[in-house]
């Protein structure tokens, strides 16, 4: 039988969940420096707009899904930092 400590599993999860929200924050900047504003931003210009523009919509879903991932990440780390996690 193999014994892991649970620190050891606390610093592969981070190391995971650190390099996955750098991928996905740079993909937010990505689009903050196309469009030249935030998410929510964008988001209302979109939605107001009176002509479709499907190339922005399909950006705007992106986006959105990223702001959303960014922000689950955060939460996971969060709790890895305080040790709010199990060994099943």
């Amino acid at each position: 039988m193999i014994t892991i400590q649970k620190q050891h599993v606390a610093n592969w999860l981070m190391a995971e969940y650190l390099a996955n929200s750098h991928a996905v924050n740079e993909k937010i900047r990505l689009f903050e420096r196309k469009y030249g504003q935030t998410c929510a931003e964008f988001s209302q210009a979109v939605k107001n707009s009176s002509a479709e523009n499907f190339n922005q919509w399909d950006d705007y879903i992106e986006w959105k899904a990223y702001v959303k991932t960014a922000e689950d990440l955060a939460l996971k780390i969060d709790e890895v930092k305080h040790g709010n996690f199990e060994i099943a």
